[in-house]
């Protein structure tokens, strides 16, 4: 005779208990099977295919120049089957070739690895690109435009005659006088050769005499510390040299002592705490600056401040970079200025999305493009690597039995994400 369990009702009673998770994850995680035991076993299974990922449009360039515009579109897709709240948030990191302080001659031997070393070639190509040193790419031959209509007045550091053979234009070899030559004068001899030139001031066409050149040793050429936004020595006294009735000639007391190979050095602004550091600005379309998170908000800007880093308070350029908004982004996102930071330092904080993601579902474009703004000048930078990450976190959404709306913010309300949420059935607010 089959026996029959008459237990009471409430002895036949299991609980079962509901684990609502409120997990705060990176994308690209998963959750395990959950599982709850009494006398009689009843299994729970959440196959959940938690997944939130960064989806964006971004091609980086070879060469990025002043005024560029690079695409870069950036969203998030919830590519699992949970719905989930989102934020994105913005690192950028930079190491930088700037000008350093400028080196002695006489110090050469010592400093050899952070001289500027010149181009010698109309080319890019790798059997084009000078080796050796701090070598700084170009698209033009470097020597040639530093020779171009200038007649050399020191050779090997020694002034030389204008009247002997030495004197020479770009084009010119050192055996020809009537400057018709069609070879690049080239130096055989260690040392710094100067070249002079008249110019003429545009407007009012005075004269002015200039000066450019370089430190050549071993088939290298060195770049010579130059006033900013010229080929020009800084400090030379005009003129270099000076003839006499009898043809001698000789250097002009104190004309070189202020010339110095131009040095590069290193600079790498990371998310430490520590310095440098970005300004961060927030620009309206019009160039003027707007509030943070503001709707009028088009751009959030980012200046590197080159400090004065010579011993004679030659100050460097800036660097700015421009993060191009997506158009309208304030009605999907949400930016909270206390709203938690990402690292240290070089971070924006934090964008909160504005809508729960449901499964399938990419949000509107938080980002759209990348500029090197236009007003950076050869000054600031000899090299620059701009790293711009996209952060994303995201946490399971987990209602109640009835789907309060209550239920929905409890989660991201108890992550420590340091705001708050609310939910009113279509859209979320942030505060």
């Amino acid at each position: 005779m089959k026996k029959t369990n008459k237990k009471s009702a409430k002895e036949k009673r299991v609980l079962i208990a509901a684990l609502l998770v409120a997990a705060v994850t990176i994308a690209g995680s998963t959750f395990a099977w959950f599982t709850s035991k009494d006398e009689v076993t009843n299994r729970l299974t959440a196959s959940a295919d938690y997944g939130v990922s960064i989806v964006e449009d971004f091609t980086p360039p070879e060469d990025w120049l002043p005024g560029q515009k690079i695409n870069k579109d950036v969203s998030a897709v919830n590519t699992g089957n949970v719905a989930a709240f989102v934020r994105l948030g913005l690192l950028y990191d930079s190491k930088l070739t700037t000008a350093g302080e400028g080196v002695a001659i006489a110090d050469f031997a010592a400093n050899v690895d952070n001289l500027v070393e010149l181009g010698t070639e109309a080319s890019t190509s790798e059997a084009n690109t000078p080796t050796g040193g701090n070598t700084v790419n170009g698209t033009a031959n470097e020597v040639t435009l530093l020779q171009a209509g200038g007649t050399l007045v020191i050779a090997a550091g020694q002034p030389v005659s204008p009247s002997d053979d030495w004197k020479v234009r770009s084009g010119d070899d050192s055996n020809t006088d009537d400057y018709s030559g069609d070879e690049q004068f080239t130096p055989t001899e260690e040392g710094l050769y100067i070249f002079q030139r008249t110019i003429y001031e545009e407007g009012t066409g005075a004269e002015k005499i200039k000066y450019s050149g370089y430190y050549y040793k071993g088939e290298k050429f060195y770049a010579l510390e130059t006033e900013p936004g010229t080929v020009y020595i800084a400090g030379i006294v005009t003129p270099a040299v000076e003839e006499d009735e009898n043809g001698v000639v000789t250097l002009v007391d104190g004309a070189l002592d202020d010339v110095k190979l131009a040095s590069t050095q290193e600079v790498t602004i990371a998310n430490d705490g520590d310095d440098p550091a970005y300004e961060i600005a927030w620009i309206k379309a019009d160039g003027t600056e707007a509030d943070a998170g503001s709707a009028n908000a088009k751009f959030i800007r980012l200046t590197y401040v080159g400090n004065d880093n010579t011993s004679d308070d030659k100050a460097l350029d800036d660097v700015i970079i421009d993060i191009e908004l997506a158009e309208g982004w304030t009605t999907n996102w949400t930016y909270i200025a206390n709203g938690g930071r990402i690292d240290s330092t070089n971070d924006t904080g934090f964008f909160y999305y504005n809508k729960i993601l449901e499964p399938g579902a990419t949000t509107p474009k938080l980002v759209d493009s990348v500029t090197l703004n236009k007003d950076v000048t050869q000054e600031a930078y000899k090299e620059l690597t701009f790293d711009l990450s996209v952060i994303l976190d995201s946490i399971q959404i987990t209602p109640d039995e009835n789907k309060t709306a209550p239920s929905y913010v409890e989660g991201v309300n108890g992550a420590e994400w340091g705001v708050t949420a609310e939910y009113d059935g279509t859209a979320v607010s942030w505060s």
